[in-house]
């Protein structure tokens, strides 16, 4: 019953995490609950929340759908989500987790190193900066949204991944969120088919899954009641310290945990 009540507490963190930034629940829960759960039932469980908390952003901030990104995005997103989850139970989670960590952090840093020098632009200036968001060729891009499918189904955590399309594409704040939703919603219906179909999903944890979805509901009511009120430098930091936290965890946690 202790082990219920803690996976909750930390669904619930999670989820107003992801209702107020549109990302990280699933990379906030799996750092967590993989402290005193196994890590291929943090994944499985929180893919299934994930899925919902996905939906209601969607619905929530409908209007700002960018329908060609989805397009663009979507097709290798799923063809990567079918071959990483077929892989669930094979790979050395090991080696894909310090990967993943280790790109987080370098994209971090230079992430603040280009923050850095828009403001310091910025006070010379005393004016904003215009910024070319469209730079990504379209290579790179069908790359990082088939690599977004694919860790999405290997450890079911790769929201950074596709934050830094969405970035480099210029979605922010609401436009950020329902992208980021809508996306996951089309993408981790085949890994979850796929978890279903391998027997993954863990019906002795039924009960404490069905009562998340009361902790969605009643988490996701705060996080958008929370997202109109941060500034557009706030949400962007609050982005950039999360993405620093988890690939600091996850560089951590694959060299001395496994």
């Amino acid at each position: 019953m202790e082990i219920f009540i803690l996976i909750l507490i930390v669904l619930a963190f999670a989820t107003i995490v992801a209702a107020t930034l549109g990302f990280g629940d699933s990379l906030i829960f799996i750092a967590i609950t993989a402290l005193f759960i196994n890590i291929l039932l943090a994944i499985v469980l929180i893919s299934f929340w994930s899925f919902w908390i996905s939906v209601f952003n969607a619905i929530k901030y409908r209007e700002y759908i960018d329908k060609v990104f989805v397009k663009k995005n979507v097709p290798p997103g799923i063809i990567g989500a079918i071959l990483g989850s077929l892989l669930i139970t094979i790979a050395p989670l090991k080696w894909i987790e310090l990967f993943l960590g280790c790109f987080i952090l370098i994209y971090t840093i230079f992430k603040s190193l280009e923050i850095k020098k828009e403001n310091r632009l910025k006070s010379e200036t005393n004016s904003e900066v215009e910024r070319n968001f469209k730079d990504i060729s379209d290579p790179i891009f069908y790359l990082g949204s088939f690599s977004y499918g694919f860790f999405g189904g290997l450890i079911g955590a790769s929201g950074p991944i596709n934050v830094i399309l969405l970035e480099r594409k210029g979605h922010q704040k609401e436009s950020f969120i329902v992208n980021f939703a809508i996306c996951s919603v089309i993408i981790s219906s085949f890994r979850l088919g796929i978890y279903l179909g391998s027997g993954l999903f863990p019906v002795a944890f039924l009960a404490v899954y069905l009562a998340g979805f009361v902790v969605i509901v009643l988490s996701m009511k705060l996080g958008h009641a929370i997202t109109p009120k941060i500034s557009k430098e706030k949400f962007q930091f609050s982005i950039l310290m999360l993405l620093l936290i988890i690939g600091i965890r996850m560089i951590v946690n694959s060299l001395f945990y496994y």
